[in-house]
């Protein structure tokens, strides 16, 4: 199952924000009923959506099972019992021969009861298959987040690489000009090289992130990844919880498995029930000609399949179980997904607002004070590494909020209007 976690490094800054602003506080869904539109995506990412799901293996397994289950529906819309045709003919001291045609009897209509169970299982991995789906989608969604994160985080230890190499570079002049102590060029070179080290690490990552994406994505398909916009919307306050709750594929499918189970307890019953099978035989006995009618019906003496309805009444009720377990998590799943949201978006609206324009000016200002002799080595390192570190925390929190964004799509069952997608094609080309 899908699941998303805010980066440990911003954990501390979301709770701040969330707390320094309690105007802005919303409050989690509460089941009044009220409408919600959501903003269409990119059209780069919806039409990339369309083109990788579909084609994903664990998403056609699904469809492979659903397809299977469909099969099964129909195998079991069959009647139960084939007629059955003999012969037999004797040549003795009497010439005999004989045709028979028997057919057993579905007394209690079995048939319907194991149709309405293959239509219940049916149903059931038809939601499994919309799960599966929508978990395949999650994932995509949160690999692009990474590799985005991770390809601007990239980039920021490229900077932070060559700053501390002028850095160091400036510093071993002015110490061999005896401007400087040596503890301060030592500093600089043991700076340099820390700067080194977080550049691989954070391109380890990189490569990380693109295998999550190449992961999921067809060898045939060479559509450019699409870049994610950080313009995300507010969640009202008044969705219909119960409503949510209850269109979400996980909560269906374990009800449909209630419903199947429901009608397996119909058809063990009707099974206690043992069909007769009724015969016909016509032939002659030495020229003279004979009919006969037969019935044969079975005696349930060493075996009344009683057990068979007690085994079934006991997995109706741990359907039932199950299904109020989903929603239960279903609903802590959906309001802490809309609380995580809420604090990562009023962060990151903190941080556009004054966070890139005070990052640049504090840089360059801190960089002109080191120049003219206002800022020891050390106070410049200490201040341009914060600076830096700030940066890096934002695209953190940047994601945080892509992956709080994806998660209460998950979990409300919005994901599909979001991408507008929520019907793809079928391998064979048939709609869904």
């Amino acid at each position: 199952m899908y699941r998303s976690e805010l980066p440990t490094a911003v954990l501390t800054a979301l709770l701040l924000t969330s707390l320094a602003a309690p105007g802005q506080a919303a409050q989690p869904p509460d089941g009044r009923k009220g409408a919600m539109t959501l903003p269409a995506s990119s059209p780069a990412l919806i039409e990339f959506v369309r083109k990788v799901v579909p084609s994903n293996p664990r998403v056609r397994a699904a469809r492979s099972a659903l397809n299977a289950r469909g099969a099964f529906q129909a195998a079991a819309s069959r009647p139960l019992y084939n007629p059955s045709f003999s012969f037999q003919t004797q040549h003795t001291y009497e010439n005999r021969h004989y045709l028979g045609l028997r057919q057993r009897i579905d007394l209690v209509d079995k048939r319907s009861a194991r149709t309405a169970v293959a239509s219940a299982d049916r149903l059931a991995v038809h939601a499994d298959y919309i799960f599966t789906r929508r978990a395949v989608t999650a994932d995509l969604l949160s690999g692009l987040a990474g590799y985005q994160t991770s390809v601007e985080r990239d980039a920021l230890a490229t900077k932070r690489v060559r700053l501390m190499q002028d850095f160091a570079a400036l510093t071993k002049r002015r110490f061999e000009a005896g401007d400087t102590a040596r503890v301060e060029f030592n500093l600089a070179v043991l700076v340099f090289a820390d700067a080194r080290m977080q550049q691989a690490t954070v391109r380890t990552m990189l490569i990380d992130a693109r295998q999550q994406v190449t992961n999921l994505i067809p060898p045939d398909i060479s559509t450019p990844w699409p870049t994610l916009e950080a313009g995300l919307p507010a969640l009202p306050a008044q969705d219909d919880l119960e409503s949510l709750l209850t269109e979400l594929p996980e909560v269906q499918a374990a009800q449909r498995r209630v419903d199947s189970a429901k009608a397996v307890i119909a058809l063990r019953k009707r099974q206690k029930v043992l069909d007769p099978t009724v015969g016909v035989t016509h032939g002659d006995e030495d020229g003279e000609p004979l009919i006969g009618v037969n019935l044969t019906l079975p005696l349930p003496l060493r075996n009344p399949f009683r057990y068979e309805v007690t085994a079934a009444y006991r997995q109706y009720q741990q359907a039932q179980q199950t299904v109020n377990d989903v929603v239960r998590r279903a609903r802590a799943r959906l309001i802490n997904a809309f609380e995580r949201y809420r604090i990562a978006r009023n962060a990151w609206k903190d941080w556009q607002r004054i966070g890139p324009a005070s990052a640049q000016q504090q840089a360059d200002h801190l960089r002109r004070l080191w120049l003219s002799g206002e800022l020891s080595a050390t106070e410049f390192l200490v201040e341009t590494s914060w600076t830096i570190d700030s940066q890096d925390d934002a695209l953190q929190l940047r994601q945080a909020l892509w992956l709080a964004w994806f998660e209460w799509l998950v979990a409300s069952g919005k994901v599909d209007e979001w991408l507008n997608v929520s019907s793809y094609t079928k391998t064979d080309g048939t709609p869904d």
